[in-house]
């Protein structure tokens, strides 16, 4: 019952959001024309997850066949973004945001893309959209069964792709940041506030608090 909240707790911060972009456009003196400038509605630009999101942990095999545990990242702030390689219009536009985003920062930050569509995530697909976006070392793609991804999906409250009738449903877009305790803190729900500018100070944010000292447990998924 907890991705449910969790869903909807971001779209009624999205929507938050939203309504001080339109604010703040609506009081500059040009009507809005000077181009879109992030607006932080609190500590983050993105959406503040709720508090009760439980520390995390899931392993999964990488595009090289390396297994990535997200425990592995203990004390270091990750993105997880949630793709499919055949995608042709929103996960493209995701992608080169999240990797803008990191090259803004000073060091590079563990980057995730977890499967919303196994079967057509094949391995020749992912490499191809990999060097496509120009992130193959910049992403660790991460693909497994319907069965292993499952869990995940329903944790976060993602929406997989799947088969609607002679075409495909779009999936739910959605960018996470993980902070240094393993929660996730952060979330982007739409492509209008997938700002590399925002999203590169909402990853220093993070950064810049202390590693706890007492970890929560994490959950496995």
């Amino acid at each position: 019952m907890l991705a449910p909240r969790i869903r909807l707790a971001l779209t009624v911060a999205v929507l938050c959001a939203t309504v001080m972009v339109v604010i703040v456009i609506l009081a500059r003196p040009n009507g809005g024309n000077t181009g879109a400038t992030p607006v932080k509605t609190g500590q983050f630009y993105g959406a503040t997850l709720p508090p009760t999101f439980p520390a995390v942990n899931f392993a999964l095999p990488d595009q090289n066949h390396r297994t990535i545990r997200l425990s592995a990242y203990s004390g270091q702030v990750v993105a997880a973004t949630f793709i499919y390689s055949t995608c042709q219009n929103t996960c493209p536009i995701v992608v080169q945001q999240l990797s803008q985003a990191i090259n803004e920062l000073p060091h590079p930050i563990a980057a995730l893309a977890i499967s919303v569509d196994p079967r057509q995530d094949t391995p020749t697909n992912v490499k191809n959209f990999l060097v496509k976006e120009q992130v193959l070392n910049q992403l660790h793609y991460l693909v497994a069964r319907r069965a292993v991804l499952a869990p995940i999906w329903k944790q976060f409250g993602i929406q997989p792709q799947l088969k609607v009738n002679s075409g495909k449903s779009d999936h739910t877009v959605d960018l996470v940041l993980f902070d240094k305790a393993g929660r996730a803190r952060v979330g982007y729900q739409d492509l209008s506030t997938m700002d590399p500018d925002a999203i590169a100070a909402d990853i220093r944010t993070l950064q810049s608090e202390p590693v706890p000292a007492h970890p929560p447990a994490r959950k496995d998924l």
